[in-house]
């Protein structure tokens, strides 16, 4: 497959470093996944499209700030609810960078694959397993939560943990949109 956003041709020729240093504002010390390809031609996922428009990827990169952080959702949770929406949308690297991240915050192999696969991770706290579920019934979601989810998540989790997984599920399927943008790419590092 062709490259769709070669750096070469990015607008902006220092857009490889503006993307660069917008994430470090988000992943403190840079990304625990790949965003480059191995030959330094393009950038990956969601990357490859804000390369073109680096006023962009700061804005996304602030969003991501603010919405992760760890004081409005609990990181397992964050993670578990977006690990539901990769699962709807299968998409070989956030897959890849989502198994990274889970391990990163102590989730098993094999919670990863069930998680990342459709299926509730066994041996999650209640909570943990309502932020899959709410993750999950939030990437899918085509017209207004009802009363009786709305009762399910509420007694379940705290009303700040809900908003913060909406926020977090709304900022990755910005993210996902520019991932299928940038097409399939079977090149990067990891697939």
């Amino acid at each position: 497959m062709a490259l769709r956003f070669p750096l070469s041709e990015a607008p902006d020729h220092s857009a490889r470093e503006s993307v660069e240093n917008s994430i470090s504002l988000v992943h403190k010390g840079g990304a625990s996944f790949p965003i480059v390809r191995d030959d330094g031609q393009a950038m990956l996922g969601p990357y490859g499209p804000v390369s073109y428009s680096t006023d962009a990827a700061h804005a996304i990169c602030t969003v991501l700030k603010a919405v992760l952080a760890p004081n409005l959702v609990k990181p397992r949770n964050r993670e578990l609810a977006a690990m539901a929406l990769v699962a709807t949308v299968k998409l070989p690297y956030m897959v890849y960078c989502h198994h990274l991240v889970g391990a990163k915050l102590g989730l098993t192999p094999e919670q990863c694959n069930d998680a990342l696969s459709g299926r509730m991770p066994q041996g999650l706290t209640e909570e943990e397993m309502t932020a899959y579920d709410l993750g999950g019934v939030l990437s899918t979601l085509n017209g207004p939560l009802s009363d009786d989810d709305w009762r399910k998540f509420s007694s379940k989790m705290e009303k700040t943990q809900i908003v913060g997984i909406a926020n977090v599920i709304g900022s990755y399927k910005w993210i996902t949109t520019l991932v299928q943008l940038n097409g399939n790419d079977e090149n990067w590092a990891g697939e």
